[in-house]
């Protein structure tokens, strides 16, 4: 009888460690963590945006380290998007400082995306002059 359960203990623990690495676990998608919020053109803008990379759970998956590019979705004012706009995510988080934008205006949105990954776009937000 000992033998057994130390056979139904053994599958039991590789039923669990197959469970954090199955496809419900596998990255998907980016998602915005941390907006963009408005901004002065020619500025940086404030804080971070924080780019998480998820699985189809919305589990920012800590273990990626996946190139994450930003850039302007929406774009009334024509403005271009200056700084680092590709980073390695880091413990999954792709972080962002330091972006501009060189023109006013308002509605404008970033998209973020990744190789093989669904992309994500930020809330609206507005550049002032």
């Amino acid at each position: 009888m000992k033998g057994a359960l130390v056979v139904i203990a053994m599958l039991a623990a590789g039923a669990c460690s197959k469970d954090s690495t199955s496809l419900a676990h596998t990255p998907t998608r980016v998602a915005f963590l941390t907006e963009p919020s408005n901004t002065v053109a020619d500025s940086a803008m404030p804080g971070s945006i924080d780019i998480g990379v998820v699985d189809n759970t919305g589990t920012v998956r800590t273990n990626a380290t996946s190139a994450v590019t930003i850039g302007i979705a929406n774009n009334p004012g024509g403005a271009t998007l200056t700084g680092t706009t590709t980073v390695a995510a880091v413990n999954g988080i792709a972080t962002f400082t330091g972006l501009k934008l060189d023109k006013a205006g308002t509605a404008y949105t970033l998209v973020a995306t990744s190789p093989g990954l669904m992309p994500d776009t930020s809330a609206v937000f507005s550049v002032n002059p």
